[in-house]
């Protein structure tokens, strides 16, 4: 897994979680409109926090399926001539 693939996960995280704060620091709203505009907030922010984990995920697959299509090809036997 590239370092940078952890970092843009992280940078994600951390960004997803300050506007949940935000929100959480705002109050309850007060009509039942602004109540389920919040909801559907906080519903996007969840699925874009695991967005950022599914990345992360197919990159740690991608990485592990690389590394290993890498090594078997460096341990398979030559044909002698």
């Amino acid at each position: 897994m590239a370092e940078t693939e952890f970092e843009a996960w992280r940078a994600e995280c951390k960004a997803v979680h300050k506007e949940m704060d935000r929100l959480l620091l705002a109050g309850r709203p007060q009509s039942p409109e602004e109540r389920q505009v919040r909801q559907l907030q906080f519903i996007a922010l969840v699925e874009r926090r695991d967005a950022a984990a599914r990345n992360l995920l197919r990159s740690c697959i991608r990485d592990k399926l690389s590394g290993e299509a890498d090594v078997g090809a460096q341990t398979k036997p030559q044909p002698h001539s």
